[in-house]
Order: structure tokens, then sequence, then C-alpha cells
């Protein structure tokens, strides 16, 4: 039984439970305790399934607080977002696009259509940070608006030859001072220019790795996924807990006594 759940509001001396109007009030009948540590494991980045056992809880408890918890994430970037990205000087952006589709053990079973993702990463930082959206299309007419979003003006982008990309200084005058490309058909770096897009690479790489332990993602649940990685690189940065607990608190500004 839990201690200490209920506060009395100094003025009409009436009992209310902690809970109310806060995050913790989406899952009544789970422990103050175990919603803690779940909070806490999310923060670390502990598997789903090492905090369903860690905790002896369900597993489906833990999908549903840690999709709680990316969904917060995707109202702090709407609410305070970080694009375009910082002004950088001599930053490079690169860009690129990933299949984000879970393969079927031996071929197996119903091919799930294409996922896509389009990826901005910004090079200022070590390692890079990005901004990721899921895209239906892979043309012009879809990634050139989220490029004109995530660009400074005068920046310089790095792209392989993906026809989408071509003339891209005529198509976003006002944002790329200098297009640079790598054919990935003939080289991964250019060896007359040393063009890459290597940091792309190790972001797909990164972005992919958590998704092989939960046996894919499906569509509806990728971008609040996204948006989680997101959080962490622009916001969460060396200290999870401590630069997420401020926002839980303030999507719950609400909580009365």
């Amino acid at each position: 039984m839990e201690t200490f759940t209920r506060r009395r509001c100094f003025t009409c001396k009436m009992k209310r439970s902690i809970r109310k109007n806060s995050f913790f009030a989406k899952f009544p009948k789970q422990s103050l305790g175990q919603l803690i540590m779940l909070i806490y494991f999310w923060s670390v980045d502990l598997s789903r399934k090492k905090t369903t056992r860690m905790l002896a809880i369900s597993n489906n408890l833990v999908c549903k607080v840690f999709r709680a918890l990316e969904d917060i994430c995707s109202v702090e970037l709407a609410t305070n977002p970080f694009l375009p990205f910082p002004a950088g000087g001599a930053a490079v952006v690169k860009c690129d696009e990933s299949k984000f589709n879970h393969k079927a053990k031996y071929n197996r079973g119903r091919r799930a259509p294409d996922v896509w993702v389009f990826g901005v990463l910004y090079t200022a930082t070590s390692p890079a940070k990005g901004f990721y959206q899921v895209v239906r299309r892979r043309d012009r007419a879809t990634l050139l608006p989220i490029l004109a979003k995530c660009l400074q003006p005068g920046s310089t982008v790095y792209t392989d030859d993906w026809g989408a990309y071509r003339n891209l200084q005529r198509h976003l005058p006002n944002r790329v001072a200098c297009h640079r490309v790598v054919v990935h058909s003939e080289n991964f770096v250019d060896p007359a220019t040393g063009i890459h897009t290597q940091e792309a690479e190790s972001a797909w790489a990164n972005l992919k790795m958590p998704l092989k332990a939960r046996r894919g993602i499906s569509r509806d649940d990728l971008q609040a996924y996204l948006d989680d990685r997101m959080w962490r690189q622009w916001r969460g940065l060396d200290d999870i807990i401590a630069n997420f607990l401020p926002v839980v608190a303030s999507q719950y500004t609400n909580y009365t006594v």
C-alpha cells in the first residue's frame, strides 16, 4: 500500500491525491515507486525487455509508459522547436533517407509497405545531432520543405545523388549557399573532394539498433520514437533525467490540491 500519496490544501483543508492532474494519473493502478523507476529506466535508455525483467511487471505496461514518455518529448519539441538548426558558421548539414522496415524472419509472412525516414544532420557538434521525419515519399515536393525548415540561410549541404536533391541551390536559394554531392554507387567518400555523408549512416545505425531488440516498430509509433531520440540529442544532453523531469512538470501545469 502506498504512503504519502495525498496532500492537504492549506486553505480549504481538503485532501487530494498527489496523482491528480499529473503524469501519474495516467496509470492509477501502478504504484508511484514503479512509475518513478520506469521513468528512470526510460531515461537511461534501458530496453523494454530488460525493464520488464528488472521490475517484474508486464511488457504491455512498460510499453504504454515508455510511449507516454515519448509523447511528452513530441509535445516538448512541438512547443519549443529546435529548428532551424543553430547558426553554425562553417557547419555542414548532411541529408539522407533510410528505410525502417522490419525484415520478416526467413522472408516469411506478408511484406510490410516501405516506411521511409528523412534525416537532416547538423554536424557542428560531435556526435552530430539530427532532425528525423517519417515521409510517405522521397520526392522533391516532400523533402525540400523539410530542408527549408531545418536550414539557416547560407548553409552548406552534402547529399548523395538522389534525384530530389538535384539543383538544390536553385530550389532553396535563400537557404543553400553550397551543395556538394557524393555518388554512392561509385564511392562512399569522394576521393577528389572528401565529401561524404557518414554521419547520416552512423545516425541510422544508432536509431535502428534499439528497434531490433523490439523486433520492429509500427508506422504509427515510429515518429514518436524519433521524437524521443531527437529530444535526447537536443535537450536531454548528458543528464536525461534531470532535464526531463521539468518538461514533465511543465506539461501538467493544472495541478490542484
